[in-house]
């Protein structure tokens, strides 16, 4: 898919909230007027971003969710099977759906633009049109409203516009929401209130990137002035290429529509660390939201290509701990985990993604540990003592520089003593701590850093 620029993706954004905003015709989604929703642009080919969407709507059913897809600049030249089933499956979780279409601030032609519409019914049957590169300047309303006009007679419900930027009161109308907000860092209430006080909230939607999430009273604060808001910790060039991990959280701060106790936010912060040739640990955060019921445990899901499928490690593992250990994995093998938190009411959206590879094992065969010690500026240290142990068992000692002999694909603890005014100060992966331990797959030098 081509990569858009800044203002053509904020058009996908305004999309997004106007699709699930009653606005212009009774066509619209029935959702309360005060609701506010979520604006998520689908800048990536079929995959785990849109499962991820999918998951988010499953755990917030009321949160108002509109996902903007664009194949090609446009609907393409010929139909894509993946996209076609994919936009399917959204609309059948509750997700509207719009097709990207771009203006050329409103020098394209109506003709033009109009074909690609009637190509995004016919081939995706998508809810509605994003128009991008809308122009805000005096003389383009009733080009808009002409395309407009046609989206609906087509059976379609929803036009987004977006300027890019704070735009005209005259075009209020023309399109059934504008954004009016795209830009790093999030909105201040003054970048979204002025002159767009005077009108519905239902007009107009917020796009902010290269920023974590928000906070709960941020996010409060500003559904009075939008519709639809869109946040991501993606940036610059394309900050529209991926899905935050943390949006299922997001779409939990904007759940206001059912009461008592949700499903957690989904945890984040997921790393996975090779510990072996079959065992993988991870470590998480656990989510900023228990849902308002305290989390109970933690379900891990394994894929062994790359996201494209999951399976079950353990559906609850009934701790509040935010660590495991994946064993029982091949050598030599990338594995990619998932997390989601679980309490009395159900099971969050997944965490990010992390992937790690297990080591290889040599049979009957032999690798080197080199140990070198060196000090703060990079000469030269000779001399110092270091050992080897493999378990409780020390199998050999020298002064450095010492090679050691040892086999492929076991565990060892490298150790290095001070001496006199040479202390210990860090290996040169970073650790502090004197005793490495390492499991080597090849031939490998540890630098050990000395102050003097």
């Amino acid at each position: 898919m081509t990569k858009q620029k800044t203002r053509t993706i904020l058009g996908i954004f305004a999309i997004l909230m106007i699709v699930t905003t009653p606005i212009l015709t009774t066509s619209h989604p029935a959702f309360a007027a005060s609701s506010t929703g979520l604006i998520v642009p689908l800048y990536s080919y079929p995959g785990s971003y849109w499962n991820q969407v999918i998951q988010a709507k499953n755990a917030h059913p009321s949160v108002p969710i509109v996902a903007v897809v664009n194949p090609n600049n446009g609907p393409g030249s010929s139909i894509d099977s993946t996209y076609a089933s994919s936009i399917k499956q959204l609309q059948s979780a509750g997700i509207t759906v719009l097709g990207y279409v771009y203006t050329g601030y409103g020098s394209r032609s109506t003709s033009s633009a109009e074909a690609d519409i009637l190509t995004y019914h016919n081939w995706y049957n998508v809810n509605g049109i994003f128009f991008d590169e809308m122009s805000n300047v005096s003389g383009y309303e009733s080009y808009y409203s002409t395309l407009t006009q046609y989206v609906k007679s087509h059976g379609m419900t929803m036009t987004v516009g977006n300027p890019g930027t704070d735009t005209l009161s005259s075009y209020v109308g023309t399109v059934d929401n504008l954004v009016i907000y795209e830009n790093p860092g999030l909105p201040t209430t003054s970048d979204l209130s002025g002159w767009h006080t005077s009108y519905a909230k239902s007009n107009f939607s917020m796009i902010a990137f290269g920023v974590g999430l928000p906070s709960q009273s941020y996010v409060t604060s500003i559904t009075s002035n939008v519709s639809y808001i869109y946040v991501t910790d993606d940036n610059l060039p394309n900050p529209y290429d991926t899905v935050p991990s943390y949006i299922g959280s997001l779409a939990a701060e904007l759940d206001t529509g059912s009461s008592g106790t949700n499903a957690p936010s989904a945890p984040t912060g997921l790393t996975a660390t090779t510990a072996s040739s079959s065992k993988i640990n991870l470590s998480w955060t656990a989510p900023s939201s228990n849902g308002g019921s305290a989390v109970t445990g933690y379900k891990i899901e394994r894929s062994n290509n790359g996201g494209a499928s999951w399976s079950t490690v353990v559906s609850n593992t009934g701790s509040t701990g935010t660590t495991y250990t994946s064993g029982g994995l091949t050598a030599n093998a990338t594995y990619t985990f998932r997390v989601s938190a679980i309490n009395s009411v159900g099971t969050s959206s997944p965490s990010n993604i992390a992937s790690a590879k297990t080591f290889a094992i040599s049979t009957g065969g032999t690798v080197t540990i080199t140990v070198k010690t060196v000090g703060l500026t990079g000469n030269t240290i000779t001399g110092l003592w270091t050992t080897l142990t493999s378990g409780s068992t020390i199998t050999n000692s020298g002064y450095t520089t010492m090679t050691y002999s040892v086999t492929a694909g076991h565990a060892y603890t490298v150790y290095v003593a001070n001496y006199q005014n040479y202390v210990f100060d860090h290996w040169s992966n970073g650790s502090t701590n004197s005793n490495l331990v390492i499991t080597p797959t090849q031939s490998v030098t540890l630098i050990a850093y000395y102050q003097q």
